[in-house]
């Protein structure tokens, strides 16, 4: 039975039924399926099952506007006749609560971004994919019937001769006033919110070796994810700034240096096909233990570490200098 809600029917579908069942298939459920198409469903897999979670996380937190009395519901439609002056109150009340539930909720999304110390770039597009879902949510509300009734109904009043009301017209007027720059701000944010997005979504499968991959295949990768980084330099809106690129590039090198770290403490487990273990990684001191870490096969795995880092600056250099000779288009200088 599908529920009142359709994410929350979706998600409980995805995550509890199908999500296990995928995950226990053996190998003759796969039949004629090659490793990397296997790999790759359910690589998309398991990210739809997330968004479907982080969706449903972001309904539940999100602020719901309280309805306008539905006392008022015929008055509000008739705008022909005076306003009653209780219904101006109520709708005055309601429209300030929701103006401050509006606004708090902007300044702690933009609070939001608590930076990590060692992020990598996936965490950027999760907060912008996260501000977006919210965004959109009060936005929603911002054109709904519910609001637009108060707000029309106000704006009404704010225009009357100041003697059919109980109350100063200025009052009202600023109330409105309010609110259409708080909109205005809704708007705004949610616009820049929606360009990073699909900018940053165009780097997903460029960073995705830098979470599972080997320093030799995100060498690979570098052109391509470089290009990316400056195409979104070049002709995003809001995410070309100097700060924004400088972040996204400490939080690529993080994880760069994250998976090199990876790499050298589990490169035998890694070239027996395991996965590397999760959580808290060994100390480097384990490097010196011979019998765990032969020397002749750890050397070349540290050298392709090192190749990683000079091929990375030497594709940093690379576009800079491309760049260059376009003096008149946005210069990588970071």
């Amino acid at each position: 039975e599908i529920s009142a809600h359709t994410v929350t029917s979706l998600n409980t579908i995805i995550n509890q039924v199908y999500k296990p069942l995928v995950d226990r298939l053996d190998e003759s459920a796969w039949g004629v399926c090659e490793e990397d198409q296997k790999k790759e469903f359910n690589s998309v897999f398991d990210k739809f099952a997330i968004e479907l979670k982080e969706a449903l996380k972001s309904l539940q937190t999100n602020i719901t506007l309280e309805q306008f009395p539905r006392r008022w519901e015929q008055d509000a439609k008739n705008r022909s006749k005076v306003p009653d002056q209780q219904m101006i109150s109520d709708f005055e009340k309601i429209f300030n609560e929701w103006s401050e539930q509006i606004q708090e909720a902007l300044d702690s999304t933009d609070n939001e971004k608590k930076e990590e110390k060692d992020a990598g770039p996936k965490q950027e597009l999760d907060y912008w994919k996260q501000r977006m879902r919210k965004l959109t949510g009060i936005s929603e509300q911002l054109r709904s019937k519910n609001c637009r009734t108060v707000y029309d109904v106000l704006t009404q009043a704010s225009q009357q001769p100041s003697d059919q009301l109980a109350k100063p017209r200025d009052k009202i007027y600023l109330s409105t006033s309010k609110w259409r720059s708080i909109e205005l701000r809704v708007t705004e944010a949610l616009n820049e919110a929606k360009d990073n997005v699909k900018y940053l979504q165009t780097l997903e499968k460029f960073i995705e070796p830098l979470y599972d991959g080997t320093p030799e295949t995100i060498k690979e990768t570098l052109p391509a994810l470089m290009n990316s980084i400056k195409m979104i330099h070049t002709i995003a809106r809001y995410y070309n700034t100097n700060e924004r690129m400088t972040g996204l590039f400490v939080k690529i090198t993080n994880q760069m240096i994250k998976n090199c770290r990876t790499n050298i403490l589990n490169f035998g487990a890694i070239r027996k096909g395991e996965a590397p273990k999760k959580g808290q990684q060994p100390n480097d001191d384990v490097l010196w233990d011979h019998e765990t870490y032969p020397p002749e096969e750890l050397i070349p795995v540290l050298q392709t570490c090192i190749d990683l880092s000079q091929a990375y600056l030497k594709q940093y250099e690379f576009t800079k200098e491309r760049l260059m000779n376009m003096p008149k288009g946005k210069q990588f200088e970071f």
